[in-house]
């Protein structure tokens, strides 16, 4: 009896506590509500509207701040890469571990993006260093005692080509082609504009004119990449390489602005490559567009919204399937491909099958960028990551010439310019990668490293006269606020 008796009160007790609990809880949740801010559904018109526009402001603050800190970043990089100029207008690359006036082939291009770099930073062709370093690239393009004579003894490679092209075209083509106004026709045709007198001295006309030849010449056929022409840098291991061929189109797309073209067969030729060695098959991923009813300082509706899906397809090094997708080779496959996008365009070349090919080719690129995205390393699912900061300017040259500020819902401006303002010596300068990894031909040195992420920084890539981002469901995923 008195066992069923102290077992009652220790139910009744335990039904007191229960109850106890449970008003505690019911109280800390009432107090919590009275502190938190009321939700979207309980604010007034005019509540609503107030908050919208301090979220504004809040946004425009932390733009305006980044932007400040972006700009002192590229400053001090370029400070940097000013200190290290050699006595014979080069800079540290290549040949520091050759012997007396003894140079590597690739030289000359390493000393072409310091250019390019140094000219989107501001320089003009009378600017000193500016002066010196394109005098060591004479040199060593043309013949003479001593010099590599890459236009005479077919050392001339598409890289050095390319970036010199580039870095010409930055220096004497300087800022954004002026906006014209398109004209269209009933049904939104658009008549591509005329090209725009072009600035180039005559001798540097002359020069891009040559380098261009070049390049269209050693274009690989049928396979419509390129690879490493006439030289010892000829690899058994394919014809075609997607490095390569984005440096190669670079250079044509710069040239063509200043129209110095290259032919409709070699854009057709290069984009046919590209939906031939992007992977065939992928992973289902999400197409995100910035959701309309998207207002700052709530939660809800999201930011982004998904509109559909698509395969997430990469891009290789090499073709075929003995190599692993990278994020750098994806984000140039996707370049690429909008630039062939774009000139088939301007040329009048560009048919309704091959743009619809084109356009499902970026979006399987730009899904996969979304899904593998990072900025602390090229992604390289299942491998080893290599070439970070080669990856991150791949990865601006995809955006702009896309006209994305999105890859998936990640801004990837924001987020790159964040990684590299944190990374940023107390110097100026960006290091070469730390591990075993590193290529020793100083391919990931200082200085190219910094000329990436100045590049980068800068946002020097052109877009396109129009977008070439490809139709979404739903929307174009411009962006609305905190640009």
């Amino acid at each position: 009896m008195a066992a069923r008796t102290f077992a009652a009160e220790a139910g009744r007790r335990s039904l007191r506590l229960a109850a106890l609990a449970l008003l505690l809880v019911i109280g800390a949740a009432s107090a919590w509500a009275e502190d938190e801010p009321k939700g979207a559904e309980a604010l007034s018109p005019a509540e609503r509207k107030a908050r919208i526009a301090a979220a504004r402001l809040e946004l425009a603050k932390q733009k305006a701040e980044f932007d400040d800190r972006v700009n002192q970043g590229i400053q001090r990089g370029i400070a940097w890469l000013r200190t290290q100029q050699k006595k014979d207008g080069s800079f540290p690359g290549f040949s520091e571990n050759l012997g007396p006036r003894t140079y590597n082939i690739m030289e000359v291009g390493l000393d072409a993006l310091v250019i390019l770099t140094l000219a989107h930073g501001g320089a003009t062709p009378k600017d000193k260093a500016v002066k010196r370093c394109l005098g060591f690239c004479k040199f060593h393009y043309a013949g003479g005692d001593g010099s590599l004579n890459l236009k005479g003894t077919g050392k001339l490679t598409i890289y050095v080509a390319a970036t010199l092209v580039l870095a010409l075209d930055a220096l004497y083509n300087p800022g954004d082609p002026k906006k014209v106004a398109l004209k269209r026709d009933r049904y939104g045709n658009v008549t591509p504009p005329k090209p725009r007198k072009c600035k180039y001295p005559s001798g540097i006309r002359k020069w891009i004119q040559e380098l261009v030849q070049f390049i269209v010449s050693s274009q690989v056929k049928p396979a419509g990449g390129w690879r490493y022409p006439g030289n010892p840098l000829s690899a058994p291991d394919g014809d075609t390489d997607l490095s390569n061929t984005q440096y190669a189109l670079l250079a044509l797309d710069a040239a063509a602005r200043c129209g110095i073209k290259a032919p409709p067969e070699t854009w057709r030729a290069a984009a046919e490559y590209l939906l031939k060695e992007q992977d065939a098959d992928g992973l289902d991923a999400p197409l995100w567009i910035e959701n309309e009813a998207w207002e700052p300082g709530f939660k809800e509706p999201a930011r982004h919204t998904q509109v559909g899906e698509t395969l997430a397809r990469p891009w290789t090094y090499l073709p075929g399937d003995t190599e692993l997708p990278t994020g750098s080779m994806t984000a140039a496959g996707v370049t690429c491909l909008a630039m062939c996008k774009e000139h088939l365009w301007l040329q009048k070349k560009l048919d309704a099958k091959l743009r619809g090919r084109i356009d499902k080719g970026l979006l399987s690129g730009m899904a996969w960028l979304g899904e593998n995205f990072s900025v602390t390393e090229n992604p390289t699912p299942g491998g080893a990551s290599q070439w970070h900061y080669y990856y991150l300017y791949g990865l601006e040259r995809a955006g702009l010439k896309v006209g994305t500020r999105w890859f998936g819902t990640h801004d990837w401006y924001r987020e790159g310019g964040e990684h590299l303002l944190g990374a940023q010596e107390k110097n100026g300068c960006w290091k070469e990668p730390d591990g075993t990894l590193r290529p020793a031909d100083a391919t990931e040195s200082k200085i190219t490293q910094s000329c990436f992420a100045i590049l980068f920084l800068k946002r020097t890539t052109r877009q396109p006269l129009i977008p070439m981002m490809p139709p979404v469901t739903g929307g174009s995923g411009a962006a609305k606020d905190g640009r």
